[in-house]
């Protein structure tokens, strides 16, 4: 089923780029062949945008000019083909990643990226946290939304007790009171590892219930990037 639209006052134009601008789990949009195709085979896929043929069987699409593609998508060169998409918890199984106010979606894309390749499969976002399906951290999680169990916290710390109560090891990232990385012998089960702020790191409300806390030895510089340290991390917590 097709129709197209070419006046960028239509009413749909509208909702889509209200959609583009205030995204939720449940309706989120995304652009570009790669992640249109990682909706499509994740199940996630409602409708296909398009400024040429597109052909997802079962997936409505709406055939758009080249005038209102650029205007609902939400870079500034679209690729030809957007998308409404969800994000579904599926009850995976799998590690947890914690997400305490991280604010750039660029980190926050690249530690969902890192948190599918390494079995992270729950990841969960604690207030203060950028939203993980803003067109920029969706675009740096290359389609990593759609392999996790994403879990919007509204209490870190209760949900950090609740964890703790099933068993799962919780594992801070400071250099205060910590325990070099390459050195830590985890426990069987799982795990749950806290990333905090780029600038100040964890609060102290949530180092204060960790099991353990972690850090990466390194020469010469002082930090990493978040995104840069918690890939290493996860790499090495799986091994």
């Amino acid at each position: 089923m097709s129709e197209k639209i070419t006046s960028k006052a239509n009413p749909r134009v509208k909702e889509l780029c209200s959609l583009r601008d205030h995204p939720s789990p449940s309706r989120f949009l995304i652009e570009g062949k790669h992640m249109v195709d990682m909706a499509f085979l994740a199940g996630r896929l409602e409708l296909v945008i398009a400024s040429a043929k597109a052909d997802y069987p079962g997936i409505p699409v709406l055939e758009v000019s080249e005038e209102v593609l650029g205007k609902i998508a939400p870079s500034k060169t679209p690729a030809g083909l957007l998308g409404v998409a969800n994000a579904s918890n599926l009850g995976r199984s799998g590690d947890y990643l914690l997400l305490d106010r991280i604010q750039d979606p660029g980190n926050v894309g690249t530690l969902l990226r890192s948190a599918a390749s390494f079995g992270f499969r729950r990841v969960a976002v604690l207030p203060g946290t950028a939203s993980p399906f803003s067109s920029k951290a969706l675009a740096s999680s290359q389609g990593a939304v759609f392999a996790l169990d994403l879990i919007l916290v509204k209490d870190g710390s209760s949900f950090v007790e609740g964890l703790k109560a099933k068993g799962v090891a919780v594992l801070g990232t400071s250099l205060r009171e910590a325990t070099p990385i390459s050195s830590y012998l985890r426990p069987r089960g799982d795990i749950a590892l806290i990333l905090g702020n780029e600038g100040q790191g964890m609060s102290e409300e949530l180092l204060s219930v960790t099991d353990e806390n972690l850090y990466i030895e390194m020469e010469e510089m002082e930090s990493l990037n978040v995104g840069v340290a918690g890939g290493i991390a996860m790499y090495l917590l799986k091994r």
